[in-house]
């Protein structure tokens, strides 16, 4: 079966590509402890990772 090609609105994967060059551009020289504490910056203000965070753990994967 062949779907008839449209032009698209919105470009997924160029946005995945261009967020990732720009965390990359951002990131490359940092520090392991730099990089950390980029992302848990990044993260404080995600509403996704709030509500994630907030849920009760089911399991625990450490020894």
């Amino acid at each position: 079966m062949k779907t008839a090609n449209k032009e698209k609105d919105f470009d997924c994967v160029k946005m995945k590509n261009d967020i990732q060059a720009k965390i990359y551009a951002e990131t490359k020289d940092m520090t392991t402890e730099e990089l950390l504490a980029y992302f848990n910056r990044n993260l404080e203000g995600n509403k996704f990772w709030q509500q994630i965070s907030a849920q009760p753990k089911k399991y625990n994967f450490v020894n």
